[in-house]
């Protein structure tokens, strides 16, 4: 069994701030395209790096950022 990540958290976590991916785009130097792909789905495997960099922005933990279920 392995971890799969079953739904991004976050479009909803950027809400919560009242944010958008533009802004997060413009706060960690990463693509507008790249984040619509890690929001979608298409792309999950970021570094630890990366999602650390995204939760410190979110207000959050690298646990937040997304649901995952063992398959």
């Amino acid at each position: 069994m392995e971890p799969v990540p079953v739904r991004c958290r976050i479009p909803d976590l950027l809400i919560r701030i009242g944010k958008d991916q533009k802004w997060l785009s413009i706060v960690t130097e990463v693509s507008e395209p790249r984040i619509s792909e890690i929001c979608n789905l298409r792309f999950y495997n970021i570094s630890i790096k990366r999602a650390v960099l995204f939760a410190y922005h979110l207000r959050c933990s690298v646990d937040d950022l997304f649901e995952w279920e063992w398959r």
